[in-house]
């Protein structure tokens, strides 16, 4: 039967078949009503009905394409491990006891290196207790940046009433510079939100509905530590690089546990050690920048955010 395209019988007709057929694609929408029909300039008339169709947009739009942001000034710079660091709190752990804790997460800002503390309270005294053992294990940092209180998820109103004067005003910590989000951008500590994702993934798939004590919660959160600093920070390929770059390589020297015989080397071996052990950390960092400039380029590029 010959039809014409752009009767409005002919839509309806098209656009019964295709809802009948499971909203299907054009091709296969067009073979079926070549089983009884021939439409004028069918393939154009089929496509638009499609176009039309509701649940079809649904699924077949595209996704929204976003520019990636530039890096901030503070992620790039050339700084020392956790000199430039973001904080966040966890949500509550659940203790033996009925005893809750809560996870401190310093993340550094340039080398993506995390800290993990635990914390039994959200007072003041346990979170400047907190910050005082970072900065006795991983040095005083000079900038720190964290959320403005309403945007956490299970801590909001527990955080808001923190006195941070108090705690900036402590003397092991008065010279650190204060960054504070605004509450409606909560977008702006990605760079370390994204951390404590994979953070509660290792508890959840680890722990599940377990409850620990304090020194087990604590020797978990350790071996965490350790696995989220040991992640690749760029891409690996399987030919070029052997060693991959990870937050531990800018934490440790050595990673063997054993003690290297001092006794045995000399001193001018030593000094020509030191100097190329330095000209090969350089360069190390050196890499590490251009990688991760530009793996942010390529990203840019593609639209991926």
């Amino acid at each position: 039967m010959l039809l014409p395209s752009n009767h409005k019988v002919i839509l309806k007709l098209i656009e019964h078949y295709h809802k009948k057929n499971l909203h299907c694609s054009l091709q296969i929408l067009q073979n079926i009503l070549r089983e009884k029909f021939w439409i004028l300039n069918g393939r154009k008339t089929i496509r638009k009905v499609i176009l039309k169709c509701v649940i079809c947009k649904q699924f077949s739009s595209k996704r929204l394409e976003v520019d990636s942001g530039p890096l901030s000034e503070n992620c790039v710079q050339d700084a020392a491990v956790f000199q430039i660091t973001g904080v966040e709190a966890a949500r509550p752990l659940f203790l033996r006891g009925n005893q809750k804790a809560w996870v401190l997460l310093f993340t550094c800002a340039v080398y993506r290196a995390v800290h993990l503390e635990l914390i039994t309270s959200l007072s003041t005294e346990a979170l400047l207790m907190g910050f005082c053992r970072f900065i006795a294990r991983c040095g005083r940092f000079s900038t720190i940046y964290r959320d403005n209180g309403t945007n956490f998820v299970g801590a909001a109103n527990l955080l808001h009433g923190l006195e941070w004067n108090k705690i900036a005003n402590h003397g092991a910590i008065n010279a650190i510079d204060w960054k504070f989000n605004l509450p409606t951008a909560a977008w702006w500590g990605g760079w370390w939100e994204r951390l404590i994702r994979i953070m509660k993934d290792l508890l959840k798939r680890v722990l599940g509905q377990a409850q620990l004590l304090y020194e087990e919660m604590l020797t978990i959160l350790r071996n965490c530590e350790v696995l989220i600093n040991s992640r690749a920070l760029t891409y690996v390929s399987e030919s070029e690089q052997l060693v991959p770059i990870s937050p531990s390589s800018f934490l440790q020297d050595i990673k063997e546990w054993s003690t290297p015989d001092i006794d045995a080397i000399d001193h001018k071996s030593l000094n020509r050690r030191i100097i190329y052990l330095l000209s090969v950390i350089n360069v190390f960092i050196i890499s590490y920048y251009y990688q991760k400039c530009v793996t942010v380029w390529r990203a840019k590029r593609a639209g991926i955010t």
